[in-house]
């Protein structure tokens, strides 16, 4: 690998320089910002249309809470059930189906 002396360095710094100034901007028109930003708006103002949803979030969390303690009160209750008589057991829960079957028919 050659060896670079300090005036080879200098010329590509300036080369480098020069190159980054004479640089060519884009042409942006003033219409062109303007419709930028109220695209930027448009987007900001969506968002908030957003937010509902985060309040039917909460309620699915909450909903999905119950659900859990009485599927644990269920659980809980028939481990309490399963040490007695298996008749009993049957018997209650029979009796909790058959009076839900007029509610079906």
């Amino acid at each position: 690998m050659t060896r670079l002396s300090d005036e080879d360095l200098n010329k590509v710094e300036r080369a480098l320089a020069e190159a980054h100034r004479s640089r060519q901007e884009p042409a942006l028109s003033e219409d062109w910002a303007r419709h930028v930003m109220r695209d930027i708006r448009r987007g900001a103002a969506g968002s908030r249309h957003l937010m509902p949803s985060a309040g039917l979030a909460r309620v699915v969390w909450r909903a999905a809470a119950v659900a859990a303690m009485l599927a644990m009160i269920f659980a809980g209750s028939v481990l309490v059930y399963s040490g007695k008589d298996k008749l009993e057991l049957t018997a209650l829960l029979s009796h909790e189906f058959d009076a839900g079957a007029p509610l079906v028919e």
